[in-house]
């Protein structure tokens, strides 16, 4: 499970751990929470490679990784998203380097933001989005442009208003469906950050094994 670089990027790989017998087809670029690329989101990056894809998770943070929240809020603050949309894009160059005829982008709190500004300004890299319980402000880009099919998932107690709480998410369906592109919101009874099971006090366990077999299924669809 090395470091790879690309385009002078760095970024985690993952690819299955038993050989299958035909390359894989499918990548996906793996985008992180506001953590950084911790252990946590490498272990999830293979549990996708060992479901049949190849998977990247960009460094965002350049060699930075959080150890509390208050390190998290200040490297998020300082994230250059216009340099981050680059950097996925060239994650999935990378993929299709590899032989993957499609590639999406997953992600998952301002990862999931990240991902679902993809869909808007990184048509060219993407064939479809995953986005958790994360969203991006209108300065970024507008949400009603979305350009690729789009599975989404946030959870029911989430309450982190204009970012992933039901209001935000509730409108962002109207836009994608101003966008004309197909689409699935997937709702949870859970808190923000469901998927994390390093984080016990908000982790579930049912709903993130459902939402990890969704998502799969999505990215295997394109």
């Amino acid at each position: 499970m090395p470091l790879v670089t690309y385009n002078t990027y760095t970024g985690f790989f993952a690819e299955p751990a038993v050989a299958p017998v035909t390359p894989p087809t499918h990548g996906l670029v793996l985008v992180q929470e506001w953590w950084g690329l911790n252990e946590q989101m490498k272990g999830l990056a293979q549990r996708f490679a060992d479901r049949g894809l190849l998977c990247v998770v960009p460094d965002l943070y350049h060699d930075k990784v959080a150890a509390n929240a208050d390190e998290a809020k200040h490297l998020m603050s300082g994230l250059d998203w216009e340099q981050a949309l680059k950097e996925v894009s060239a994650a999935a160059a990378y993929l299709r380097q590899q032989g993957c005829t499609k590639v999406a982008i997953t992600g998952f709190c301002m990862g999931g933001a990240v991902s679902a500004a993809s869909a808007v300004r990184c048509a060219d890299a993407f064939d479809g989005a995953a986005p958790f319980y994360g969203l991006p402000g209108s300065a970024l880009c507008d949400l009603a442009e979305t350009k690729m099919p789009i599975q989404a998932h946030f959870g029911l107690r989430d309450q982190h208003k204009g970012f992933s709480d039901k209001a935000t998410a509730d409108a962002y369906e109207v836009k994608l469906k101003k966008s004309g592109v197909s689409y699935t919101i997937h709702w949870y009874d859970a808190d923000h950050a469901f998927m994390n099971e390093k984080r016990p006090e908000v982790y579930d366990p049912d709903s993130a094994q459902l939402a990890f077999e969704r998502a799969v299924e999505f990215v295997k669809q394109l």
